[in-house]
């Protein structure tokens, strides 16, 4: 009987699928070539990212450095993880086995708690008579046995009667205050119908008085454009409006003329406003301006 090789589901709709219609044809065949090989488990052996580089071009007949624009292309589109090679959405297109890998352990619970019950003493009157047989005395006929295994995973209904059977006579057993879990937030990308906040705006503006209103919403433009083009992990955040703040901050505009690199601070702005409005005073013939 021969060896059952490794296998993985791929699904019709593949041709009408627009990502891989971006793509060249030769980048068609790599993608699928890197579904054989995380099919096959190479992509999850652990590898650190140069070794496992070199073992995927062996893989697919091309260098080091031809896989790097092969796997920077099928990141552009979204099919894979550029970093780790990994296929997008591996996990949601990948049935589980229809093999049932339970029942070998369901069985085995269920003989030990077989072996338990006879084990524990008992005040049966009939303890060392014959034990009853499959047969029924009364009648004669057969009686359908229940403690066959079947599919359905008693665990928990025993669990349950023994808690249950704790607690008869016993004092009432107060509810749990333990709060429930809550949801671990998702990080989500920048939608491309998106609006700088006006609460964001007033931010920029007071976090850097040298830049006008316009300057914010050229800022807000790129950053929604930037955004939206980014592909990969990196490109989803679990709080906006802290990378709007960060991308203000790190913004190198908005410096005037003979000011040294870098972006100005709050104070070394209003010094510099109030050197403006001095210098435009004295233009004008006032008798006290500044220096």
């Amino acid at each position: 009987m021969s060896k059952q090789l490794p296998w993985f589901r791929a699904y019709t709709r593949m041709v009408d699928d627009d990502k891989l219609k971006l793509l060249a044809f030769e980048d068609r065949w790599h993608f699928v070539a890197l579904l054989c090989l995380k099919g096959e488990g190479l992509l999850d052996k652990g590898d650190v990212p140069g070794l496992l580089m070199r073992k995927v071009a062996v893989k697919l007949g091309l260098d080091v450095r031809s896989l790097e624009e092969v796997a920077r292309r099928l990141a552009e589109v979204g099919l894979i993880d550029q970093a780790t090679m990994q296929p997008l959405k591996w996990e949601g297109l990948q049935m589980r086995s229809d093999t049932d890998t339970t029942a070998a352990e369901r069985k085995k619970r269920q003989r030990a708690r077989e072996k338990a019950s006879k084990a524990a003493p008992s005040n049966d009157v009939t303890q060392d008579h014959e034990q009853v047989t499959d047969a029924s005395r009364v009648t004669g006929t057969d009686v359908t046995r229940t403690d066959i295994d079947t599919d359905i995973d008693t665990d928990t209904k025993v669990d349950k009667t023994e808690v249950e059977l704790e607690t008869v006579g016993g004092p009432a057993v107060p509810p749990s205050n333990t709060p429930a879990p809550q949801a671990t937030p998702k990080a989500k990308r920048l939608t491309a119908d998106w609006v700088l906040p006006k609460k964001w705006g007033d931010w920029a503006l007071a976090e850097r008085p040298e830049l006008t209103a316009n300057e914010v919403r050229k800022q807000a433009d790129m950053f929604r454009d930037h955004w939206v083009a980014k592909s990969g992990k990196d490109a989803s955040k679990l709080d906006w409006e802290a990378t709007w703040r960060n991308w203000i901050r790190r913004a190198n505009i908005g410096k005037p003329a003979g000011v040294a690199a870098g972006v100005l601070n709050k104070q070394e702005a209003l010094e510099q406003r109030n050197r403006g409005v001095g210098a435009a005073w004295a233009s004008q013939g006032g008798s006290n301006a500044a220096a």
